[in-house]
């Protein structure tokens, strides 16, 4: 009776996690069809709506890009000129030094010639920290740069800041440590262009990684690939996430998320739902849900698109220090929003967000960690005990590697052919290299920063945003 108790717990157990793994492969692999499909859809509307019949409208809708920024005096400069160096006619800069306690405001002050400019007739209907100064440019070249220095707030608070002031019809949220791609807004305003009968709540483009990439005037100038592993297998992780899972989630108007680094929305949405919460390190999920849910209750059809190509550059964390601490905050942020919005797991009231694509992010983004780390202990506990039949469990884990070898050599695939970033066959070996390495020397750091991020909130320790040390860009000056 008592074997057949531990036999019964052996096989329910692994019938358990074989019946999860499945599911999440069948997931995956239909991601990568419906990306697929989108990209191609994507390929056929750009070539109606050039963006050189964009950049020459009139009526095209007014856009700020709202960039915080805290201590980022190494890069500063350079991305601020990246962030004016924008083609598009109707647009203008805000950044918001969040309490900086280094040279950032000395500097942009120095280099932009900036002035006080008296604000106080400008209402701000978001609550934020305190703002102390507005600063524009004496520069002609300047003119659409506005910097507002406030209180320590968060991320959050500084974008709210951003939005309280801005004066446009839309908003695109970036970092001042990102480099934009010039004809990016042309792009990025194509959806709300083209789209009649869904009001566009939010739109988000590819995020790239610019490690080791020179950058020349702000603007980057020559790719590469990072040198070191850790940023190398990011590249490939990025190119995952955005080209397979957002896309394919973006087709069935299932994305819940569009990434804080470069995401556009309308401002009177935004100023609807009161911005971002800062009460929460996941602020860029949970804003994009919240928009969803608001526009549910007001029974209005909406969408969330997903821009294919890569139009945003961003500096990775370059070491397994950074970042586990990069994904502990993430692990946090999933936690915090999915508390948040509890009320929509399996709720028929909100449509397929309620009934699908949110116990999804339960089930599976939030899950995924937990259940690998469960099946880890499993394989530990099992082994001890004699339960596991090793030849069977290696060629188990062989099948489950191959299978993801087979999916990022896809994604990879997909990436090279429609976009060609990285199109010389030195770089494409490098990344199926880093990809086929991943699973043994990236994804079981990136498992230990999301369990310790889920350790943090079960015990409730208090842990913040958190820094992130960069080394800054390759530059050069023309």
């Amino acid at each position: 009776m008592e074997g057949s108790i531990y036999q019964y717990i052996y096989w329910t157990v692994n019938s358990l996690f074989f019946i999860y793994g499945m599911s999440l492969l069948t997931i995956y692999f239909g991601g990568i069809i419906l990306s697929d499909i989108a990209v191609k859809r994507n390929k056929r509307k750009s070539q109606f709506l050039l963006t050189k019949d964009i950049v020459s409208a009139t009526d095209i809708p007014s856009v700020t890009l709202v960039a915080p920024a805290f201590n980022e005096g190494v890069t500063i400069v350079d991305n601020v000129k990246s962030l004016l160096s924008i083609q598009y006619p109707f647009y203008d800069l805000i950044l918001v030094n969040d309490g900086s306690t280094d040279n950032s405001m000395e500097l942009l002050i120095k280099e932009f010639e900036l002035e006080p400019f008296d604000s106080t007739f400008i209402t701000q209907p978001i609550p934020t920290a305190t703002v102390n100064k507005i600063y524009r440019s004496n520069k002609i070249q300047y003119k659409q740069l506005t910097v507002i220095d406030k209180n320590n707030g968060g991320r959050s608070d500084a974008i709210n800041a951003g939005i309280n002031f801005a004066q446009s019809e839309l908003i695109l949220c970036t970092d001042a440590d990102c480099i934009i791609e010039q004809d990016a807004l042309l792009k990025m305003v194509r959806p709300y262009l083209e789209e009649g009968e869904k009001e566009i709540i939010a739109c988000g483009g590819s995020i790239g990684i610019a490690n080791d990439s020179l950058i020349q005037d702000g603007i980057l100038k020559e790719l590469r690939l990072p040198r070191n592993l850790v940023p190398m297998i990011q590249v490939v992780e990025y190119i995952r996430a955005f080209l397979i899972g957002r896309m394919g989630w973006g087709e069935i108007n299932g994305l819940m998320l569009v990434s804080g680094a470069f995401g556009m929305y309308p401002r009177t949405r935004l100023l609807e739902v009161g911005g971002f919460n800062h009460a929460t390190v996941g602020e860029d999920l949970e804003l994009c849900i919240r928009l969803r849910v608001h526009m549910e209750r007001l029974k209005k059809p909406y969408k969330v698109v997903y821009i294919p190509e890569t139009l945003c550059w961003t500096e990775a964390p370059p070491d397994y220090n950074i970042l586990v601490k990069q994904r502990d905050r993430w692990a946090r942020g999933l936690w915090e929003t999915l508390s948040i919005h509890k009320y929509l797991f399996i709720n028929p009231r909100y449509r397929n967000m309620g009934i699908f694509f949110f116990p999804y992010w339960c089930f599976f983004e939030f899950g995924a960690p937990i259940v690998e780390f469960l099946g880890l202990v499993s394989i530990i506990v099992f082994g001890l005990l004699g339960w596991i039949n090793w030849n069977t469990a290696i060629l188990l884990f062989t099948a489950v590697y191959l299978l993801g070898c087979i999916f990022s050599t896809i994604a990879i695939y997909l990436y090279v052919r429609n976009f060609r970033h990285y199109a010389t066959p030195k770089q494409v070996i490098e990344l199926l290299l880093a990809a086929y390495l991943e699973p043994f020397l990236y994804h079981p750091v990136l498992l230990f920063g999301q369990m310790k991020g889920y350790y943090k909130k079960l015990f409730k320790i208090k842990s913040g945003w958190g820094s992130m040390t960069r080394k800054g860009f390759t530059t050069t000056n023309s």
